[in-house]
């Protein structure tokens, strides 16, 4: 009984082991017939065939896809496989042995062509330091939020929300930012579109962005003490138990300076003897030691050195504290949540634009 079992087990599952093994053989045997191969009918199969794949197979076929739609000149359905192949899978499939040699060097030098200029995002998020993490108590929002992109190499850009373009240029590889006005975020809690645009060559990737705004009021707040200044006294004037008038007085901080005796001179604040010739001025602002000795250490380094530069933090969430008046026009602190995520991302030719 068990041997039924597991014959009539191999019977249902052993053959949709090999076809989906087999592929590969299908798909050579449009190219063993003698040039001109018939791309058309490869084309066709692989579409028929690339969603029950198996996974590890799956980058293989999509990178041959890409190519025979480009061999065709159906660059639609090319720029859509080929972003697949970049986005979706890392890239990861070069296993095209199972092709004739000269087919095989074809898809390696087109898919080596498009990996050093396909406009690859490594990371998109908002830059550390445009949060509150950073910043300090605000009277208003932030005029403008910084937006980190990290990409794999060079490429044209353009940020653009409902209302059209806001901003265009170039990317470098590595490390870019753009900055987006917050004027129509912080006025209320909600989800707001931007759109990110690509292009290397004729290939447009374009990136649908949310932000999502998350407002919160806790409370009536009294106004801040301005704290670039010091108060000196309060002078208030009552009759009987009620208040009549009060003033509150305000002077800079003044300087701090410390007397250094003359060089040259016997100094001696240890004992009988001691020799001192200072050599920083004989009036310094005491804050301004800190900066002398920071100079005195870059001195000592080694010529040369480059003192490392940590990496930009790009991150999914920020939070803003902030104030602003309601209709009484009393102060309230609010606290706005931003997350950044992506909804979709498409692929086409320039020449077709987004809705082809």
């Amino acid at each position: 009984m068990t041997r039924r079992i597991a014959a009539t087990f191999m019977l249902i599952v052993l053959p949709g082991l090999l076809l989906a093994s087999d592929w590969k053989s299908e798909v050579a045997n449009f190219f063993s017939a003698g040039p001109p191969a018939d791309l058309r009918a490869a084309a066709s199969y692989l579409e028929t065939r690339l969603d029950s794949l198996p996974d590890e197979d799956k980058p293989v076929a999509c990178g041959l896809l890409a190519f025979l739609y480009g061999q065709l000149g159906d660059k639609n359905k090319e720029y859509q496989r080929l972003g697949e192949y970049f986005e979706k899978y890392g890239p990861l499939g070069m296993g095209y042995s199972f092709l004739p040699l000269s087919v095989q060097a074809d898809i390696a030098r087109y898919l080596r062509a498009w990996q050093l200029k396909y406009p690859w995002v490594l990371k998109i998020g908002f830059v550390e330091s445009s949060g509150v993490t950073s910043a300090p108590f605000s009277a208003n929002p932030p005029e403008t939020l910084v937006l980190g992109v990290e990409l794999a190499g060079e490429a044209y850009y353009k940020l653009s929300d409902s209302q059209g373009v806001l901003k265009g240029g170039s990317f470098r590889r590595g490390f870019n930012s753009v900055a987006i006005e917050t004027r129509k975020l912080f006025g209320e809690s909600g989800t707001y579109a931007y759109f990110l645009e690509f292009k290397s060559g004729d290939l447009i990737v374009r990136r649908e962005l949310a932000i999502d705004v998350n407002r919160n009021t806790y409370g009536v707040i009294g106004k801040p003490v301005d704290q670039g200044k010091v108060p000196e006294f309060v002078l208030k004037m009552f009759l009987g138990d009620t208040l009549l008038a009060s003033s509150r007085k305000f002077l800079p901080a003044p300087p701090m300076k410390v007397e250094i005796p003359p060089p040259g001179g016997k100094y001696d604040p240890f004992g009988p003897g001691y020799q001192n010739a200072p050599k920083i001025p004989p009036s310094i602002p005491i804050m301004a030691i800190p900066a002398a000795i920071y100079d005195l250490i870059k001195s000592l380094r080694k010529k040369g050195q480059v003192e490392p530069v940590p990496p930009v933090e790009l991150k999914p969430e920020v939070a803003f504290v902030f104030r602003e008046k309601n209709a009484a026009g009393d102060h309230l602190e609010v606290r706005a949540r931003l997350g950044l995520s992506l909804r979709k991302i498409t692929f086409y030719p320039f020449a077709l634009g987004p809705g082809s």
